[in-house]
């Protein structure tokens, strides 16, 4: 059943990395045969394989099917449908996934919505009639960057948007008795923010009951990752495992009473009702994850095994469980949960085979967790680009901390809770004042200098090499194979990126939205241009983009970080790269407030360095005084042998009449200013610069509609080429000692067939 189960998910996965989703002519009648000759020769592997493609390939297109139409974004659009998310009760400003019930043609069944500046608080599993305004799915495409469009695609939303102030924005009707385990996760996360106040480990123990992690901080998910600990932080299979398991005993021992006699049932009945209602509420709460969803599925086919008095491996469960998962979420290979869910669970049965029964606890424990490490490093560079490398030393302290008081307690303070709010609230002090005391010794691990090391994106080869590696690791053997192991994986723990040669730069525009970061990377030296906007959720894309794609790169340290001038779009994320990575220099505007800054220093016309054989000028501002804080964005020319790069801010007609009279000379890339207005790019600078390759950073289906139609032909016109994240997501340029080369465009070097463009 293992294999089987590998097989269907080999076939799934198939159809996740393909770059365009086939037609359905020839290639469906061809595998619809290929099935019927499977079935004849009576291979079980081969039928779950195309089982799995089927499954896969009509499970997408009947979701690229739901997609909002081109013609409909931007429209206002009245629709009527249900709440079908928790809300975050920490928020200003509601967000939350809408379940369409009626509506134009077109729109899609399901709608993430955000309702900003408005006093409406919409509960799950209410009927609202809303008026929208939508776009198709869209994310930021950057390497080392996390796939936003992925995770839409996974949860069925077909489109994002906003609501609209309007007077048809009404609340029609209560909760619908179909979002009953909806409501009851809402209501029980509110007794809880009931009973804990403001207490700072509300969302923590939210986690713990419900699922719901939205009250949790940017600090507190930053330490979790830091120390390896997240999967505690929420419900995982551990937790429901030991739940499962205390039912399971408590209904053995009630099958036992003389009452339950009367009914003619064994401990075994008892066990197996009693475990598996206990599973089932406990991962209803969950919000039936991926990793909740393995989980319930094993012990399910535990349970089963156990009332029928069958012999089930292990191996054959996970197979099985596979399976299961796979039917249910066919979209589930794109979860990184799921990956690292089945591969804990693989990583300990292999790490258990041919070892003595008879084995310590502590020496079980440290086995363990090493195998856990071990098997889940190439899962983790593969989708984080990083691993914790004090995970075991805090998984030591932490998982028996969980598992024994912290789930318990604030399971029965929940309960405690829903019946009575006092004697909840004076249970849950007690797993509170748990994580209070424990909460510093992940934060002084996660602060060690090596807590998490961050490698640089893998090519496939030293990936697979590295899971080759790890794999042998977990299987006993010899010494021959462990040095095998170990050569395996020294090629990943070497592997470094092509730097530029000297004299040689690399221009990175990353995909920030609407805004502008820029990283440039000489032999030994990163520039950070600008750090990308900053939202109102209070994340940024310093934290989202940059640091991820410096990461990808291998970048440890940041020589000089440059914010042109004091926009939100254009300082938004530098706070998230101060506390990320150090930074040796920082050079601002005059419009950028640095008050909270160390050592920043205003960029001044004139001002040179060289590094690399790369030479580095400040070309703006001067002295003059700007009515607009635009226009004193700092400008910086970059020349290396073989080309050169103007780097331009917001500047607008006044700064660029300033910078064109100071004599510019031909300019190899331009990154255009104030994102392609039409109060930029005037033909004083076009002509001044007359470029090869003009760049433009902006969001997809902005409001100002940058860059302007008017703009791109200008600078065409002048003979350049021009490019827009919003198409082409991150766009990277390496000036050679022998010109430009041909730019990459990650959104169309990379592509995947559930984005929309």
């Amino acid at each position: 059943m293992l294999r089987t189960g590998i097989a269907f998910l080999l076939g799934d996965g198939l159809i996740q990395l393909l770059p365009h989703l086939p037609s359905v002519q020839p290639w469906g009648w061809l595998l619809g045969a290929a099935v019927l000759l499977l079935l004849v020769l009576r291979s079980a592997t081969g039928v779950a394989f195309v089982l799995g493609l089927l499954l896969a390939w009509s499970s997408a297109a009947a979701r690229l099917a739901d997609d909002l139409p081109t013609a409909l974004e931007g429209v206002d659009l009245c629709v009527r449908g249900y709440v079908a998310s928790l809300s975050d009760t920490t928020a200003t400003e509601p967000q939350f996934e809408f379940d369409v019930a009626h509506g134009d043609s077109g729109v899609p069944s399901r709608l993430r919505l955000g309702w900003y500046d408005g006093i409406e608080r919409p509960q799950p599993g209410e009927l609202w009639q809303l008026v929208v305004r939508l776009k198709r799915r869209s994310g930021f495409a950057n390497p080392g960057g996390f796939d936003y469009e992925a995770q839409l695609l996974r949860q069925g939303i077909g489109a994002t948007g906003y609501v609209r102030e309007d007077s048809r924005n009404v609340r029609l009707a209560g909760p619908a008795s179909r979002y009953a385990v909806l409501r009851v996760r809402a209501w029980l996360a509110a007794r809880l923010a009931l009973a804990l106040h403001d207490d700072p480990m509300l969302g923590v123990m939210q986690g713990l009951a419900v699922g719901q992690t939205s009250a949790m901080t940017a600090d507190q998910w930053r330490v979790l990752a830091a120390t390896g600990t997240t999967h505690l932080m929420a419900i995982s299979g551990l937790h429901i495992t030991m739940i499962a398991a205390l039912a399971a005993w408590l209904g053995g021992n009630i099958a036992r009473w003389r009452g339950a006699q009367r009914w003619r049932l064994t401990a075994i009945h008892g066990q197996v009702l009693c475990g598996g209602f206990a599973a089932v509420g406990y991962s209803a709460l969950a919000g039936l994850s991926v990793p909740t969803q393995r989980t319930l599925a094993m012990l399910c086919i535990a349970f089963a095994v156990r009332a029928l008095a069958r012999e089930f491996s292990v191996g054959n469960a996970l197979g099985l469980a596979l399976i299961a998962v796979l039917l249910v979420d066919p979209f589930a290979p794109l979860a990184v949960g799921a990956w690292l869910s089945f591969g804990a669970v693989a990583a300990i049965l292999l790490a258990a085979a041919g070892r003595r029964a008879s084995e310590g606890v502590i020496r079980r424990f440290t086995r363990t967790q090493f195998a856990v490490t071990v098997g889940l490093m190439p899962i983790l560079l593969g989708a984080f680009g990083s691993v914790s490398l004090v995970s075991p030393v805090a998984n030591a302290a932490a998982v028996p901390l969980f598992t024994l008081a912290v789930v318990p307690l604030v399971l029965l303070g929940t309960v405690l809770s829903a019946i009575w709010l006092p004697a909840g609230a004076a249970v849950l002090q007690v797993p509170a004042l748990l994580l209070h005391w424990f909460w510093p010794v992940l934060q002084w691990l996660s602060r060690l200098p090596l807590a998490q090391w961050h490698f640089p994106q893998l090519p496939l080869g030293v990936h697979v090499a590295l899971g080759l590696g790890a794999l042998l690791l977990l299987l006993p053997g010899i010494t021959a194979t462990r040095l095998t192991a170990a050569a395996l994986c020294l090629p990943a723990l070497l592997w470094r990126p092509q730097l530029p040669a000297t004299g040689e730069f690399r221009l990175a525009m990353l995909d920030v939205g609407q805004g502008l970061a820029v990283v440039v990377q000489t032999r030994r030296h990163v520039l950070v241009y600008d750090a990308g906007p900053a939202f109102r959720s209070g994340r940024d894309t310093g934290e989202l983009v940059v640091v991820p794609y410096l990461h990808s790169q291998g970048v440890r340290a940041v020589d000089m970080l440059m914010i042109s001038h004091g926009d939100m779009d254009h300082r938004g994320g530098m706070r998230s790269i101060l506390q990320s990575l150090p930074v040796q220099q920082i050079l601002v505007g005059p419009s950028v407030p640095v008050a909270a800054l160390h050592s920043a220093a205003l960029c001044t016309r004139g001002e040179t360095w060289m590094w690399d054989g790369v030479a580095f000028e400040v070309l703006h501002p001067g002295a003059t005084q700007y009515a607009r804080d635009n226009d004193s964005s700092c400008v910086l020319r970059i020349r290396g042998t073989g080309g050169s790069a103007l780097l331009t801010g917001d500047i607008q007609s006044d700064g660029e009449s300033a910078l064109a009279a100071t004599g510019l000379g031909q300019t190899d890339i331009v990154i255009a200013p104030h994102h392609g207005s039409r109060t930029s790019s005037t033909r004083s600078l076009v002509d001044a610069t007359r470029p090869g390759l003009v760049l433009f950073s902006t969001g997809y289906r902005n409001r100002w509609g940058f860059p302007r139609p008017d703009v791109v032909t200008r600078w065409r016109h002048g003979g350049a080429q021009t490019l827009a994240t919003a198409q082409s997501g991150a766009i990277i340029v390496d000036v050679s000692a022998g010109g430009l080369r041909p730019p990459q465009q990650f959104r169309v070097d990379y592509p995947h067939y559930w984005r929309t463009r």
